[in-house]
């Protein structure tokens, strides 16, 4: 019952995961046709990852109402969208060719992430905005 009430919550981070495993392991004949230039993949990586963190944040703060632990904050919306971006990695060079593996994608995934944390901590959805009312 609990796993149902989280998914309730955090339903716009599941679409957004949802929609970054499909460009992740689609197809790249998918996308022909879609204008491009030197290095885009990085630029839609560094995107989707700050977008996945940001709605990671206001899904994580509406639901728990700053309740958790700073521990838990981290582990949800730090930790798991860098590890998501490496295991995507990994699949994609062995279980979905001809996707590669590509520690530039990764790293564009991590400062994406670092970039939506960022963006939010100027927005002060961050523990170190919260930590008086966060434990």
């Amino acid at each position: 019952m609990k796993l149902l009430t989280d998914l309730r919550y955090y339903w716009k981070s599941i679409l957004v995961i949802a929609g970054i495993l499909y460009l992740s392991f689609a197809p790249p004949s998918t996308f022909t046709g879609v204008p491009t230039f030197q290095n885009e993949d990085k630029l839609v990586h560094v995107f989707l990852y700050a977008c996945l963190t940001i709605i990671l944040i206001f899904d994580f703060h509406n639901y728990k109402k700053l309740t958790a632990k700073k521990i838990a904050f981290l582990l949800y919306c730090l930790i798991f969208p860098i590890v998501l971006g490496g295991i995507v990695e990994i699949f994609q060079e062995y279980f979905f060719p001809p996707r590669t593996a590509e520690w530039t994608d990764w790293l564009s995934d991590i400062i994406g992430v670092l970039g939506g944390w960022f963006a939010m901590y100027l927005l002060k959805l961050t523990p170190k905005s919260t930590s008086g009312k966060s434990e």
